[in-house]
Formats: C-alpha cells, structure tokens, sequence
C-alpha cells in the first residue's frame, strides 16, 4: 500500500514510530453554538508561594526597627481601609469645600419663600377683611349737645 493513498488507512501500530500524547483539553466549556475546549492556564492565577516568616528577636536593631515600623504601618493602613469613610467623614474629606455656603443659600432661598408667603397671607387677610367692612358715616343731628342742653329742662339747683 502507498502511503499517499487516502481510501486506506492501516489500523496497525508501526512499533518504530513514537506515539504521541493526545492533548488533555483542561476545561470543556459547552455553549449554544459548540464545545470550546480550553488547554491553557493562562486565564488562571499562579499560586504564590508563601514567604517565610521573620522571627523578629533574631533580627539586629535596625531591620528590627524597620520590621516593626512596616507591622505598625500596615496594621494602620487595615484599620484605614477597615473605618474609612468614617475616619473621612470625621476629617472632612467626602463633604464639599464650600458646604457650608451651599447650606446657607438654600437657608436664605427658603425664608425668603416663606417671607414671600406671610405677605401674601396678610395681602389676602387685608382683602378679606376690606370687603367685609361696613362704611358708616356720622351724620350731626340738627341740634347740637350743647343746644340740648341748655334747652331741655331738667332740674335746677
């Protein structure tokens, strides 16, 4: 048989040719439109191996310092991250600069409404009461008091 004939294909295995390890696909991911089959460990991320401990009274004084000022720093640095927007709340970082400007704007903008809005109560109350009034007019009676009185008889003394 010719090797260049593709109608047969021998099922025997030459013992001079190597075999060949068939590629494992690490993961099959199945989706609507296939099989993908993932080979790689790109995607995945190595584990590290752990560092060794620092046994701290074996240290001479400087990386002793060193070891405590870095330990003293990342356990602030927790507690930061742990508390933070409270600690910025505290100090005044998340509120605006000016917030204070802001509040008393809207402060004056909403008592100059309700301002706007007594005069308007007290314009209408004054309309109320204008249409509600009664004109009288005082007329002088054709004799005065003082002719009454020196007309009208009533006990002398």
């Amino acid at each position: 048989m010719e090797s260049s004939d593709f109608t047969s294909i021998p099922l025997e295995v030459d013992p001079e040719q190597p075999i060949k390890k068939k590629k494992v696909p690490r993961r099959l991911i199945h989706c609507s439109d296939g099989v993908l089959e993932e080979y790689s460990t790109d995607e995945e991320e190595e584990v590290k191996p752990p560092e060794p401990t620092v046994n701290p009274k074996e240290l001479t004084w400087m990386p002793w310092f060193w070891y405590y000022f870095a330990t003293a720093a990342r356990g602030t640095l927790y507690v930061a991250d742990s508390c933070g927007e409270k600690l910025a709340s505290f100090f005044g970082i998340t509120t605006p600069k000016y917030q204070y400007a802001i509040d008393e704007y809207y402060r004056l903008k909403e008592e100059e409404e309700r301002e706007q809005e007594r005069e308007k109560r007290n314009q209408e109350m004054f309309e109320e009461k204008k249409l509600s009034q009664i004109k009288i007019e005082l007329k002088p009676e054709k004799e005065s008091c003082e002719q009454r009185e020196t007309t009208s008889p009533g006990p002398k003394y």
